[in-house]
């Protein structure tokens, strides 16, 4: 089952707002649309399917758009097979599951698979099953086209092999990422120092580390201190200086090659 993770502040205050849109959105249509909108921000796909799973009648779909359904309607035959579905029938705990989760072994060489499944053009699929009372779930399917990914594959193919100096280059500048700054903060300064060097905030460093944000922003000003800068734009700067003086083969603190 797909396991929980957490939004950065830019993507929570989109997600609150959808979610505003969501919540006065009337008509199977438009909120469909409001549902899809606010999926986006957390996961990439190129079709949404949603349906209610009945256990005494066939699903009633509400909402179906990125992709055309072959011949035979998805509640006209189709859904017998669906791993959702089975999942659903077998009084499968509620979640979001990826298809390989539930899928049976050979269930992509299936005749099933290749004469409807397959003609939805399906890479991947995220599925959301939340029960409404004993007889019926509510359905969320997202799909991804494998299209991007199998273009993806063409493309790396055509790339030359990482040379060993490319390789020794990438190998110095991660130990630069992973030890800068070793050499004069603390290790609770060094994993905040990191966070701070990925882009987070002092609240979203309180967050990761289970910590305050005072105590977070008290890290921060002993950092600045100690390295020199007095705010997190000079510690990139700093940061990025101090890589272009890395050499091959350097494993230590690169502060002090700046120094």
């Amino acid at each position: 089952m797909i396991q929980r993770s957490y939004l950065v502040p830019e993507d929570l205050a989109a997600w609150n707002e959808r979610s505003a849109h969501l919540a006065v959105a009337a008509g199977t249509e438009e909120i469909g649309s409001a549902l899809s909108a606010l999926l986006k921000i957390v996961v990439e796909f190129d079709a949404i399917f949603l349906a209610t799973f009945r256990r005494d009648a066939p699903p009633a779909v509400a909402y179906f758009v990125g992709t055309r359904e072959p011949g035979k309607r998805y509640q006209d035959g189709p859904y017998l097979l669906d791993p959702f579905y089975a999942h659903f029938l077998n009084r499968g705990s509620d979640g979001c599951y990826r298809l390989s989760d539930l899928a049976p072994d050979g269930f992509r060489r299936s005749e099933y698979f290749s004469t409807y499944y397959g003609g939805l053009n399906i890479g991947d699929e995220l599925g959301l099953l939340v029960g409404v009372d004993p007889q019926s779930c509510a359905h969320v399917s997202i799909v991804r086209r494998p299209g991007a990914r199998e273009a993806m594959r063409r493309i790396n193919a055509t790339l030359a092999p990482p040379t060993r100096h490319q390789s020794v280059v990438h190998d110095s500048l991660q130990h630069a990422y992973q030890n800068f700054g070793t050499s004069v903060l603390t290790v609770r300064e060094h994993e905040v120092t990191q966070l701070l060097l990925r882009g987070h905030s002092a609240k979203a460093i309180a967050r990761s580390l289970f910590i305050a944000t005072e105590t977070a922003r008290n890290h921060l000003k002993r950092i600045y201190s100690k390295l020199g800068v007095t705010s997190q734009a000079e510690l990139f700067a700093l940061f990025f200086r101090i890589l272009e003086q890395v050499e091959p083969g350097f494993a230590g603190d690169p502060l002090t090659r700046l120094r």
